[in-house]
């Protein structure tokens, strides 16, 4: 989505507290390079966490494959963007663009809640904000479908996916099958260890960026294969190791999105293996700083110091819970193009970059071609009177922020 900001709204940005929050105002030294990773929010180049890079130049990667374009990727789609941010804070250019999925398997499971499926020994729990490509519902699905999972883990290694894409209805051997986690019940002698319920034998499989080290307990891998599981069993092709704390070099400007896996004090946390640290200057949105807990769902932008640590200068809230979250439905009342807001059911509701905007396509279709993507549309195609159904969360100011809006409705629950 992109939104023209104007001196109107400078007073409404110090309220706006969504995720990915696009009214940053420029920031000085926060500017440079930089690593974002989270979820695309739209499309013209590639907008993630209320960033929008220009992707003209950038090389592409998908499970580590080149690819030729953005095109390659979809809305909710999980990304790692490597390039430079612009002075304004909100727009950048990007050198690298590259997705890993979770997970990329058959279907062993579908609950009947609707909410959660088991794919490749993987247990994965949609929310409100997961979108879904090539399918409807979780119960469009059958068991033998090959889909790709997206998105960040809980503490418990529940899956919780940023968006889920229907890729065959049957697996193919070239397909190619993916699953990253951490490794339990190793035995060594047998050549085999645990990703959730799955047992993966690496008997045969070739070991990247091991450098002498040997597979232990606790270690987080990704692990490819081209043949299905047999009896619950995947034979790896590659397994490879992949690092539980990140790199970056000294003064790096960071923008993650993850969930928050360990707490180790009030003042810091670990978010996608990256220790992170708040002080008295931290800015908080949609959250205080007693509030940050395991298994909340974080935006942390910030600077990496000499010691790797990210010292946070903003953090907010991407967790949309009972409390605080809500959705609605119905058509638009009011637009306000300068304080980028529309009136629904009520409720004046804010949205910025971050905000991701869907257009639901032609169900039909949408289901006929198997890894068919949600659309996106553009706020300033929005028009009173158009249905819509969005995933709001209100914040401290009582402020009703649009993480997710459908244009047309969502086709089914």
């Amino acid at each position: 989505m992109k939104i023209k900001l104007t001196a109107l709204i400078v007073s409404a940005a110090l309220l706006l507290t969504s995720c990915g929050d696009a009214l940053t105002l420029a920031e000085g030294g926060m500017t440079g390079t930089g690593i974002t990773a989270g979820r695309i929010t739209g499309f013209g180049s590639i907008y993630v966490n209320g960033i929008h890079y220009n992707v003209d130049n950038a090389a592409f990667y998908r499970n580590g494959t080149t690819v030729t374009d953005q095109s390659s990727f979809a809305a909710g789609e999980f990304i790692t963007v490597t390039g430079s941010l612009n002075a304004d804070g909100v727009s950048g250019i990007a050198n690298q663009v590259k997705f890993d999925s979770l997970v990329k398997g058959t279907v062993e499971a579908i609950a009947a809640d609707g909410k959660t499926l088991t794919v490749l020994g993987q247990s994965i729990q949609i929310d409100l904000l997961t979108v879904l490509h090539g399918f409807n519902q979780l119960t469009d699905l059958q068991v033998g479908n090959v889909v790709e999972v997206s998105g960040d883990r809980l503490p418990n290694a529940v899956i919780k996916p940023s968006s889920i894409t229907l890729v065959a209805d049957t697996y193919a051997s070239n397909d190619g099958l993916q699953v990253s986690g951490q490794i339990t019940n190793l035995k060594s002698e047998a050549k085999t260890f645990q990703i959730g319920h799955l047992i993966v034998d690496y008997s045969a499989a070739t070991l990247v960026e091991w450098s002498g080290r040997s597979i232990a307990n606790g270690q987080t891998v990704q692990v490819k294969a081209n043949q299905a599981p047999i009896n619950g069993v995947l034979t790896a092709q590659q397994v490879t190791l992949q690092a539980t704390q990140n790199n970056y070099p000294d003064k790096s400007r960071l923008e993650l999105e993850g969930i928050v896996s360990a707490l180790a004090s009030a003042t810091q946390f670990t978010l996608l293996g990256q220790t992170v640290v708040t002080s008295a200057s931290t800015e908080f949105r949609g959250l205080s700083a007693s509030s940050v807990a395991v298994g909340l769902t974080l935006e942390v932008e910030g600077k990496v110091d000499a010691k790797g640590v990210l010292q946070a200068k903003k953090v907010m809230l991407r967790d949309v819970s009972a409390s605080n979250g809500k959705e609605l439905t119905g058509q638009i009342t009011a637009i306000d193009k300068a304080l980028n807001t529309i009136s629904l059911a009520g409720y004046t509701l804010y949205l910025d970059n971050g905000s991701m905007l869907l257009k639901n396509a032609q169900t039909a279709k949408r289901l006929a071609q198997r890894g068919g993507r949600h659309d996106v549309t553009k706020f300033e195609d929005l028009v009173v009177g158009d249905y819509i159904e969005v995933t709001v969360i209100q914040f401290a100011d009582g402020s009703w922020h649009v993480l997710r809006l459908d244009r047309g409705g969502r086709p089914a629950h």
